[in-house]
């Protein structure tokens, strides 16, 4: 198996602070509701969504986090995106860019096969929100460039 060559995720080690907005506001709301807070995990991300005026999207992304067992998600004062936060953001950014099986993949990385086959109508819904409420996720990975193995 060839060592070099092989392309590096999206966002993976990136600083978070480098983000463009629209990964940047789904990211502090992921990490404010696994991180301990007074209001509790739904409440702690509807606050940060409220920044981008879509506080809606917590009613989402709640059952969505629940769902995927193996996502890590640093704390909230973390610079560094670890590489689940990576495939979640990757994953919402598919989905809002209308490519539903490679969101499904994505969420592979996270979930077992049946869990991640059940959380796709949150991860839909949590980017058709974000999509209404005009925060549109950069498509880092393109259905061109992804390797076919034909």
């Amino acid at each position: 198996m060839a060592t070099r060559g092989l392309p590096t995720w999206p966002h993976t080690g990136q600083d978070s602070d480098t983000l463009p907005d629209a990964e940047r506001l789904l990211l502090d709301a992921a990490r404010a509701w696994a991180a301990p807070g007074p209001a509790g995990p739904m409440a702690e991300a509807a606050i940060v969504l409220a920044a981008g005026g879509t506080e809606g999207a917590a009613l989402m992304l709640d059952p969505l986090l629940r769902s995927l067992p193996t996502l890590y998600l640093a704390c909230p004062l973390c610079s560094i995106v670890t590489a689940s936060e990576s495939a979640f953001l990757l994953a919402v950014s598919a989905a809002q860019h209308g490519s539903r099986s490679l969101g499904l993949g994505l969420l592979h990385r996270l979930a077992p096969p049946l869990t991640a086959y059940r959380a796709m109508p949150q991860l839909i819904g949590l980017a058709c929100v974000l999509k209404r409420g005009g925060h549109l996720l950069t498509p880092a990975l393109e259905q061109s460039r992804i390797h076919r193995g034909l």
